[in-house]
């Protein structure tokens, strides 16, 4: 801030005790005409015995002027101790106000300094307003109970009354043998899912092995082609259809044998009428192996997906009441991440089948001291689940003591978003008209209190039957925590609007002693002109005299501009 500035500031606040008065002589005595002034107007300025005659003559008629002049100079003379002659002093004090209507000259740079700004006096609209009562309340959409999720032991505090949380901070853990069983639950679960899930692959391999297979039998392969499929998944699928295929190459060849030896009367009728039966038992054995095997496969591999299918919803469910005691998702992938490097683990050490291998049991006992710590700490806790904090906020009230058993479902913490409060109005029955959902509310503490403003969210459509008022309801940003729950408030609001021919805002208004004055534009500067004030809302008040429409006057500015002023009077005295 300027020194000048902040020096004008000082001073006007030492004017408020004592040269309040002292600064209003000053501006008073320049903007109303004194008679005596009048009476050394329109006489002879040269003739030198005109003032004592006239004043004797006042002094003994009594004029209020004059004597309060005179009085005047005399208390000045003796308080000052100055001995000169009361009739030339007297002379002194009637050309004091022989000025004419006083400005305040003020340069470009000036003007810049105080931030000057100029409106155009005219009429305008004052705002009807009425106060209601009101309080501070908790905003409920923002308050949480936290509630122990399941039976249990307090284990650790984190968190007292008056402390801030954030959204899913830890606050205090609780040791529950329920959450101890749910999480071996869902760990059998899953490792239930990862046995589905090895059935299932090798369902759906032997499935398409096989498949492959019978489509490579029905173009009659020869023992080489057959050979070269020995490595593919099977199972005993293999040597059923190998062997059922071999019967019938037999039979066949048979059959196609003891037929040529019958046509050239070699062979008698019988044999080649049992080698045809012997060639069609093999066919329809062969043809009812195939349709076996192929619908046991495919029923194999429908089994699998169902029991996967189910092995996925038992886990999620299991997984589900992890959730409901409390747990994160962090949580429960923690333990999912225990479970598959136990179930890898023991892939790998059942994959390695050389007990000499020195790789394969340098691995397994690296990973066996891993695991080892990793299920020391998860066994150490398992049946620990925390309380966590839903949102950002307060600890506004605790009921947890460390080592209690906690199973009745009562609260242990409450929470609140104090970033927002509920300010809760009562509205009156005759004021009920005028209080609508969407009116701008100002809402203030106290006279020296903050202010703030906010939108009406809420009007109860019901009457309390023991204050007889309505609750209106205004949910107030409140990101400083100045507007604590429990404060008593009033609530100001506009139920209509009144025309007036002049409105000025109210930091255009100042008072320089006992007397409301407005800075308007003159041509040798600014000057400070009385008016009379009518009514007024929270911004703005009417101008019933003293300031005319069109007139230019000062709205920004004002305050220092009486700082000049005190500053010069005082400098004078």
């Amino acid at each position: 801030m300027n020194n000048k500035v902040t020096l004008a500031i000082v001073i006007v606040a030492a004017a408020g005790l004592g040269g309040g008065a002292t600064a209003w002589s000053w501006v008073h005595a320049r903007q109303v005409p004194d008679p005596t002034a009048h009476e050394h107007e329109h006489g002879d300025p040269g003739d030198d015995q005109a003032h004592p005659a006239r004043h004797d003559h006042d002094h003994e008629e009594g004029s209020d002027c004059g004597s309060d002049a005179h009085r005047h100079g005399i208390d000045d003379v003796h308080e000052d101790g100055d001995h000169e002659n009361l009739e030339e002093h007297g002379e002194h004090a009637g050309h004091a106000h022989d000025v004419e209507e006083p400005a305040v000259p003020l340069s470009h740079e000036e003007r810049n300094l105080i931030g000057l700004e100029l409106a155009t006096a005219g009429s305008g609209n004052l705002v009807t307003p009425i106060r209601l009562p009101g309080e501070v309340v908790l905003n409920d959409d923002r308050v949480a109970h936290i509630v122990p999720r399941a039976p249990g032991i307090v284990r650790e505090v984190l968190k007292n009354t008056g402390d801030t949380v954030r959204a899913r901070e830890v606050m205090a853990w609780l040791e529950s043998a329920e959450l101890g069983e749910a999480k071996v639950d869902y760990l059998t679960r899953w490792a239930e899912l990862g046995c589905c899930t090895i059935d299932l692959t090798r369902a759906r391999e032997v499935h398409d092995n096989t498949k492959r297979f019978l489509e490579i039998l029905e173009s009659s392969p020869s023992p080489q082609v057959l050979r070269e499929m020995n490595g593919d998944a099977m199972g005993e699928h293999r040597s059923e259809l190998v062997s059922a295929y071999a019967e019938l190459v037999f039979a066949e060849a048979a059959y196609q044998r003891e037929k040529r030896l019958f046509e050239k009367k070699v062979a008698s009728e019988s044999d080649y009428q049992a080698a045809a039966a012997a060639y069609k038992k093999a066919d329809a054995l062969y043809a009812a192996k195939r349709d076996s095997i192929e619908f046991q496969i495919q029923r194999d591999l429908l089994e699998s997906q169902r029991a996967r299918q189910v092995g996925e919803m038992q886990l999620h469910s299991a997984a589900r009441r992890l959730f409901v005691l409390g747990l994160t998702r962090d949580d429960v992938a923690a333990l999912e991440v225990l479970a598959q490097s136990e179930t890898a683990h023991a892939t790998r050490k059942a994959a390695c089948n050389d007990p000499n291998c020195k790789d394969c049991a340098g691995h397994a006992a690296e990973e066996d001291d891993v695991l080892a710590a990793d299920r020391q700490a998860f066994e150490h806790r398992l049946a620990w689940y925390p309380l966590r904090a839903p949102f950002d906020g307060t600890v506004i009230d605790k009921h947890l003591t460390l080592g209690e058993k906690r199973g009745d479902g009562s609260n242990a913490f409450t929470i609140a978003d104090l970033s927002s409060v509920w300010v809760d109005i009562n509205v009156y029955q005759k004021n009920l008209p005028h209080v609508t959902k969407g009116q701008v509310v100002r809402i203030s503490m106290a006279e020296d209190g903050g202010e703030a403003e906010g939108v009406i969210a809420f009007v109860s459509p019901v009457i309390d039957e023991k204050t007889r008022t309505a609750l209106a309801r205004v949910v107030l940003p409140n990101p400083r925590g100045e507007w604590r729950p429990g404060l008593f408030v009033t609530a100001e609001l506009s139920i209509g609007e009144a025309a007036a021919s002049i409105v000025v805002p109210r930091t255009a208004v100042q008072r320089i002693g006992r007397e409301p004055v407005v800075f308007v534009e003159a041509d040798d500067g600014i000057r400070p002109v009385v008016v009379s004030l009518g009514r007024g809302d929270a911004n703005r008040t009417e101008v019933l005299s003293g300031l005319i429409p069109g007139q230019r006057y000062v709205v920004q500015g004002a305050f220092e501009l009486k700082a000049k002023i005190v500053t010069s009077d005082m400098d004078a005295h």
